[in-house]
């Protein structure tokens, strides 16, 4: 089996700001203290399906619906994990899959099937601005399947419509971050780290290193930054004010609390947004459904 890299994921889950909910943050963290410390961990936890494309339509029309999975936890590129953690998605993959689907003339509308607890902060800005300036191309749209929140959220927010079942929750608009300080620790087993560097603030946010003052100060600059990114991409993409996103307080709310705060627009189950989608498709077309397209239905009503 292959062996996760864990001092990258490492890298992504502490001192760095994430958009994520706190339970992703602290799953990723109990399963890297466990290695850390020697600890029993469940690996299984951060397994899932990889992302995939399908389509449904008539080959005879060029009438397709690409479905793009959005799962898990969600980092920058692909190369950080292997694929032994494959509920990790990477913005990469997805905005890959989005630029083939945006470019093929066969797809006349695309879906993102997404169920995320958020994750990196970096690639998440980039990727739903990309969303943001394409959603006029070709409809994209959110299907929260059950839960968008935070990173994933902003993925969401970027889209020409979000669909939500009343169970399924958005929102989490805020920042997180974890800073590891070991320095007692290391001090209570004897063990002495000398660390030597040039620059002030070279080792800051380093595990073995007290933190400082100053270092607090940057790490609370860094999050009011990517805090302030962050209610700001939601107000744009959402039409609603900066006021109304920070008010959220990163709350998640679900179903029709959620359309009443202009978080999310139609309430519908994830089988029948597909279902709805893929019924306009059939309906553009100036023929009867064909044989082909109705199969093509069944087996897309079976898959979600």
């Amino acid at each position: 089996m292959p062996q996760v890299n864990y001092i990258h994921l490492a890298e992504m889950a502490f001192n760095k700001p994430l958009l994520a909910t706190s339970s992703v943050s602290d799953m990723i963290a109990s399963f890297l203290k466990g290695k850390m410390f020697n600890l029993p961990i469940d690996e299984s936890r951060l397994s899932a399906r990889d992302m995939e494309v399908q389509s449904i339509g008539s080959p005879e029309q060029s009438q397709n619906l690409a479905i793009i999975c959005v799962h898990g936890v969600l980092v920058p590129r692909r190369g950080l994990i292997t694929q032994a953690c494959t509920e990790v998605t990477s913005y990469e993959l997805i905005r890959n899959q989005l630029s083939k689907a945006l470019n093929d003339d066969s797809v006349k509308e695309i879906a993102l099937d997404i169920n995320s607890g958020g994750g990196s902060a970096q690639g998440a800005f980039e990727l739903a601005e990309y969303i943001y300036q394409n959603r006029d191309k070709k409809p994209i749209r959110a299907i929260v399947n059950f839960n968008a929140y935070s990173g994933a959220y902003l993925i969401a927010a970027a889209c020409t419509e979000i669909i939500l079942s009343d169970t399924g929750g958005v929102g989490s608009v805020g920042v997180y971050t974890k800073r590891y300080d070991l320095s007692k620790w290391y001090e209570e087993q004897n063990v002495d780290i000398h660390t030597f560097y040039r620059g002030a603030r070279k080792v800051d946010r380093q595990p073995d290193v007290a933190m400082t003052d100053e270092e607090r100060l940057s790490i609370e600059l860094d999050m009011d930054k990517t805090y302030q990114k962050f209610t700001d991409a939601i107000s744009r993409y959402r039409n609603i004010s900066i006021d109304e996103a920070i008010n959220t307080e990163a709350d998640c709310f679900e179903g029709e609390e959620a359309i009443k705060l202009g978080l999310a627009d139609t309430l519908s189950t994830p089988q029948e947004a597909v279902n709805s989608i893929a019924s306009r498709i059939v309906a553009s077309q100036t023929q009867q459904p064909t044989i082909s397209i109705q199969a093509a239905h069944m087996r897309m009503q079976t898959q979600l």
